[in-house]
């Protein structure tokens, strides 16, 4: 029976058990595979192909999610190969089981050059420079030598949850088209959440594979990296919603955590309120000049372990930054301390 929150209607109240399968409409199954995080499962969907299967996200490399997998193949999808893998984008819990794939099923690797760069790049254990950039990155804004070196550390957890990243991609673009189970996807490439998050619409089936771009119940992490520190993802993402203009309100929209939805107009405005909010927090709570760090646990007082602290911190930095470019907070640190937001005067 459908469950409903607000406008939004949910036509399963439960979800798959790990290795189990539902058809969320011809030829297309939905498959739910457990993480290691506090976000404890990654939605991923299986395309019937007449010669195999499409594979849309893979899950991370544990062994909890390698067993799910090896139930599917021979319960599911009754024995028959992976052609292709397909990414949405290119975090961890998406991609990080993607090579063990590919390399398995000699199988066509699709998705954008961006996140297959930032994948192949994040996911490395010895990129250059990156590890004291990443410590520099956590100093300047709030965090002491020590902290710093442990987070540094603790990010290579997330690398040992990826197999090697596939060593060449087939290319997909805003606007293509490519064809799954039987239909013609218009691919959708949005920024915000990642550099070049694809989506597929199929308006055809009233369907859209939204990825991490449009979750039903929270919002997808909009965070500031080390690699790019002054940028504005927040921008990026509210500047995406009108691309899904023309997906119809009760378009089946299959994201990548929680379950999937009808009400695509509500949730869309449901995000804008939400950073909207959170704006006007940022803003409230820099009335008295913070630096980031600080910011961050007045407004996640609830994040504990490492993982959720540097979320917490992207978070925090993306909203600021976005501030920053409207002349709403200022940088009022000197150039050697760590950096010090205000609210301007209005």
């Amino acid at each position: 029976m459908p469950a409903r929150r607000g406008k939004l209607e949910f036509p399963w109240a439960d979800t798959p058990s790990p290795g189990e399968a539902r058809e969320v409409a011809p030829g297309i199954l939905w498959a739910r595979l457990p993480l290691p995080f506090r976000l404890n499962h990654v939605n991923v969907w299986l395309l019937r192909e007449n010669d195999g299967w499409t594979v849309v996200d893979t899950g991370c490399a544990t062994t909890e999610i390698v067993a799910a997998w090896q139930a599917l193949l021979s319960g599911p999808m009754g024995g028959r190969p992976v052609r292709r893998v397909v990414a949405t984008h290119g975090h961890v819990d998406h991609i990080g089981l993607s090579g063990w794939m590919v390399s398995r099923f000699d199988a066509e690797y699709v998705g954008t050059f961006a996140e297959w760069i930032w994948a192949r790049v994040s996911h490395m254990h010895d990129v250059p420079g990156s590890n004291a950039a990443h410590h520099s990155y956590l100093v300047r804004n709030g965090f002491d030598d020590a902290a710093a070196a442990d987070l540094v550390k603790s990010r290579r957890r997330f690398i040992d949850l990826s197999s090697p990243v596939p060593g060449s991609i087939t290319e997909i673009r805003d606007g293509d088209s490519i064809r799954m189970a039987g239909r013609d996807w218009r691919v959708i490439v949005t920024r915000g959440h990642a550099f070049e998050h694809a989506s597929f619409h199929n308006p055809e089936s009233g369907l859209l594979i939204a990825g991490d771009h449009l979750l039903p119940t929270i919002s997808p992490v909009i965070a500031v990296y080390e690699m790019t520190p002054k940028s504005d993802p927040l921008e990026d993402f509210l500047a995406s919603f009108p691309q899904f203009d023309d997906v119809a309100d009760d378009t089946l929209v299959l994201p990548s955590h929680g379950s999937p939805y009808h009400g695509i107009r509500t949730r869309i405005e449901e995000l804008r309120e939400h950073h909207r909010r959170r704006l006007d927090a940022t803003a409230e709570y820099l009335r008295q000049p913070r630096s980031a760090v600080e910011l961050a646990k007045a407004m996640f007082p609830h994040i504990e372990g490492p993982d959720n602290i540097g979320f917490a911190l992207g978070e925090t930095l993306a909203h600021i930054n976005h501030l920053v470019r409207k002349d709403i907070v200022a940088d009022v640190s000197d150039i050697a301390g760590a950096a010090i937001f205000r609210t301007l005067a209005t």
